[in-house]
């Protein structure tokens, strides 16, 4: 089962890039539909277009160390040109895609010796003005913000190793969070910088220690659901608090008397969180138990942890069931059928009343592929909580770790994780055939496409190998599967199903 670890990994990192993309096309769209008074006075900085023709001399002079002794030309270069362009409204496409990749994957990353001092400072120095510049474009001082969390004093000595973080950047980028006065995006950009920061390793003993992890929780616990929060604006800050739990994990401590641990407990048991959070702060308990460190609370700690990590996948199943129920009830309704009552049909498979995803509309299908993504996702999130990333056999991170093999807590994680093995099977391999058979007579109108043995929809062309294969699951198997496991999950908390 190990093998849904990458893909789980690999989808939490496509998220931060749809992310990091939506905040910058939100911006960016936002200047384009402001007032045209307003768009006046976004001009950005003087671009001198005739300093372009030294920028191959300069950077090949950086790559051997080479300072140019007429600093003052230097500094028109980047003043004027380089870093000028990012500001530019017309340029607003290119900032990210183009002149920050090319300035960290190869300007930077090249030069040397008192050149790269030169250029860090440089930088550094500019980058600032242009993150609190309100005459630059909101993409440009979103960029800004972003690659200053990214400049390095000393790139990756070797695969594996981290690179050395410019010393500078950190207190500023908390300083600018703490600006209460700065805009929305240039907080999130200096989150993101931090928690970076924080994952790479800081140093500075009180700024890890104290000043970062306080910096961290105060944006979780200041966050929380109230009653009377508009839900767009629940939702925003819910993208901060996420960064922030990713930043407590990536300290990899529990913080003084186990401050971390019992602020990670407080949002797994707030009911009034969304799910995505609470399984997102059990995710991190993956990062600050392995099973090599030292034991730092009580067996009684770590048992209620662990108890409490098991009432959680029991909410996680019971809300995506919620969520899979309204999206099969919908498709119902849009299709002018009335959903009955599946549970009071014990004879009938609610598989068979629905054709399987081949033959669904591709609304539904993409409905459906987006289910079983969060479904994934969070269920996932709590296992790895529970016993870092290996489903099967020794754990090795995870409050399993910190427990004794035949400790009751430790067995009913392990036979929870069981049932998330058999979830995840299900969802990647559909039901059995016989049942994939009976859905599609349960809609013979759909059999031509339905009959499809590869899977591949209803595209009608022969041939087409290097299609790729779909998912075999439709709304009615996904809900039989989640329902299963919420009534196993039932018996395994009550201590009759271990």
């Amino acid at each position: 089962m190990t093998m849904f670890c990458p893909m789980f990994y690999r989808f939490r990192f496509q998220i931060k890039l749809v992310v990091l993309f939506f905040v910058v096309v939100s911006f960016q769209c936002y200047f384009l539909s402001s007032a045209s008074a307003q768009i006046a006075l976004v001009t950005g900085w003087e671009v001198d277009e005739s300093q372009a023709g030294r920028k191959t001399t300069i950077f090949n002079a950086f790559k051997s160390g080479n300072v140019d002794a007429d600093r003052a030309g230097l500094d028109t270069f980047f003043d004027k040109y380089y870093f000028a362009r990012w500001t530019r409204p017309e340029n607003t496409g290119s900032v990210h895609s183009s002149f920050v990749k090319e300035f960290l994957t190869q300007d930077l990353r090249d030069a040397t010796g008192n050149a790269r001092e030169y250029l860090l400072t440089k930088s550094f120095d500019t980058l600032k003005k242009m993150a609190a510049d309100n005459n630059a474009t909101p993409t440009s001082r979103y960029n800004a913000i972003l690659t200053i969390g990214q400049l390095t004093q000393r790139e990756p000595e070797g695969r594996g190793k981290p690179p050395t973080p410019y010393a500078q950047a950190l207190p500023y980028l908390i300083g600018e969070y703490q600006k209460k006065e700065n805009p929305k995006y240039i907080q999130l950009g200096s989150l993101i910088g931090i928690v970076r920061l924080a994952e790479i390793g800081i140093a500075d003993e009180t700024l890890k220690n104290t000043t970062v992890p306080k910096l961290f929780i105060e944006i979780i616990q200041s966050g929380k659901p109230k009653d009377n929060k508009n839900k767009e604006d629940q939702e925003m800050t819910d993208w901060f608090r996420l960064y922030a739990l990713d930043g407590l994990g990536a300290l990899k401590s529990v913080g003084n008397n186990g401050q971390i641990v019992t602020v990670l407990s407080d949002v797994i048991e707030n009911n009034q969180e969304t799910i995505d959070v609470r399984t997102h702060a059990a995710r991190i308990f993956n990062d600050l138990f392995f099973a090599d460190s030292e034991k730092t609370l009580t067996d009684q700690q770590y048992q209620e942890i662990g108890t409490s990590l098991i009432t959680l996948m029991k909410a996680t199943v019971d809300s995506q069931l919620q969520m899979i129920t309204q999206l099969r009830d919908k498709a119902r309704v849009s299709k002018g059928e009335i959903a009955p009552d599946i549970n009071a049909m014990s004879t009938i498979s609610a598989t068979a009343l629905e054709p399987e995803f081949a033959a669904l509309t591709k609304e539904q299908q993409i409905e459906i592929t987006g289910a079983v993504q969060n479904i994934k996702a969070n269920i996932l999130n709590v296992t790895y909580g529970m016993r870092g990333t290996r489903l099967t056999g020794k754990s090795d991170a995870g409050i399993l770790s910190k427990l004794a093999a035949e400790d009751p807590v430790a067995i009913k994680i392990n036979s929870t994780v069981k049932l998330v093995t058999k979830l995840i099977k299900d969802l990647d391999e559909g039901p059995p055939e016989d049942l994939r058979k009976r859905s599609i007579m349960g809609d013979s109108s759909m059999s031509e496409m339905s009959s499809n043995p590869t899977g591949s929809g209803g595209s009608g062309r022969r041939g087409d190998e290097k299609q790729q294969p779909q998912l075999k699951v439709n709304f009615s198997v996904i809900r039989d599967s989640l329902q299963k496991m919420s009534d196993e999950l039932s018996a395994i908390i009550a201590g009759s199903g271990v």
